[in-house]
């Protein structure tokens, strides 16, 4: 068993997927196009019936009270071949938990590391990989194992499906992306494997250097895993295409905002009612994206024979105070009795203890 101390690679703090950038993208284009995109909102997909009850999702009684100042909602990003199989069934392969501050405004985002043991509600109660939630029951069951597991207050989700990635970025005209030699050969495969779900021939990479990437290059570029620090360095190139991305929507005419809305709408699976969302998208220029994490902040790697490779927080009470002082500025917060529990229970079971966490490591205060 080998282990990982808290003071992980800076990139840490980027752990945002994917998914952020068509999330962010959906709610700017909604503000920008308050009224017109109203009608357009039919075309998002939702559940028929979203219990959002305490007991169906699993809140803890005495979770953290500070929460209640803000919003928070869980953002998915799955790997559905179509539109119509986003519920469960589909791994999960980007979590993000997204706390709205009611007040301020500001919005901070909170990565959820796939391969991170966490207890999931499922044949009575497993410890698994988190991404495995949302295939074994949908958004409901990794909603409720994100309340459970982490102390939170989530009843609202918004899933995107990896199909409108690539859309968007073509909507756009493409995107300048610095490719290092380094990535080539993975990112070339994950654009033959891009085309294989798309369908959408691509041209492949073929030198490194600064250039204009197409949907279905970028897309591919975002999405490797196999260089430098694995799933913390991929975020770290989302992050680079979320910022690509927003730069140029911002500039771009009415008739390719409408392009966007129509490639990503249909892409996306929410509990969030038409006025929900356009109560959200009217503050939009109000919103201030502030700092991102990792969690868990503090962690060991370690594999088993029958769970494979794993990322068990270095504990989970440890890392669940650490998260609450970065989502809602709440200090020394007692993880409730049920997150020490299942503390415990992942403790027996790999012989992970608990690390200090430093949030300034993460997050470095700025001058």
């Amino acid at each position: 068993m080998s282990r990982k101390k808290a003071g992980m690679s800076a990139n840490a703090k980027w752990g945002i997927a994917f998914l952020i950038e068509i999330v962010v993208m959906f709610f700017m284009v909604v503000g920008y196009l308050f009224f017109y995109a109203n009608r357009k909102l039919d075309n998002i997909n939702r559940p028929t019936n979203w219990d959002d009850s305490k007991e169906n999702l699993d809140i803890n009684e005495d979770a953290n009270e500070a929460q209640k100042g803000y919003r928070t909602i869980a953002l998915f990003g799955i790997d559905s071949r179509s539109t119509t199989s986003m519920a469960e069934g589909n791994r999960s392969d980007s979590i993000i938990i997204a706390s709205i501050n009611n007040d301020t405004k500001e919005v901070k985002l909170a990565s959820v590391y796939r391969d991170s043991l966490l207890q999931v509600d499922y044949d009575g109660g497993i410890t698994t990989k988190i991404t495995h939630a949302y295939a074994y029951g949908g958004p409901e069951m990794a909603v409720r194992a994100l309340n459970a597991n982490l102390d939170l207050e989530i009843t609202d989700f918004v899933t995107v499906n990896f199909t409108a990635l690539a859309q968007a970025i073509d909507d756009l005209g493409g995107i300048t992306i610095d490719v290092r030699e380094a990535e080539l050969e993975m990112l070339n495969a994950c654009i033959t494997e891009q085309i294989g779900i798309s369908g959408e021939y691509s041209d492949g990479v073929f030198s490194a250097g600064t250039q204009l990437l197409n949907g279905t290059q970028a897309t591919g570029w975002a999405r490797i895993r196999s260089t430098d620090q694995g799933d913390i360095t991929r975020t770290e190139r989302q992050r680079t295409v979320i910022a690509k991305m927003i730069q140029k929507a911002k500039s771009s005419d009415l008739s390719t905002i409408n392009d966007i809305i129509d490639d990503v709408f249909p892409n996306i699976y929410t509990s969030l009612t038409k006025k929900e969302l356009m109560s959200l998208a009217k503050d939009m220029f109000d919103y201030n994206l502030g700092d991102t994490i990792g969690f868990p902040m503090a962690y060991a790697p370690v594999t088993t024979d029958a769970k494979g490779a794993v990322l068990v927080p270095a504990d989970l009470t440890t890392n669940v105070s650490a998260l609450h002082e970065f989502l809602f500025g709440t200090q020394d917060y007692t993880p409730t009795s049920k997150v020490q529990g299942i503390s415990s229970s992942l403790q027996s079971e790999t012989g992970v203890g608990a690390q200090e966490i430093d949030l300034n490591i993460f997050n470095p205060p700025t001058e």
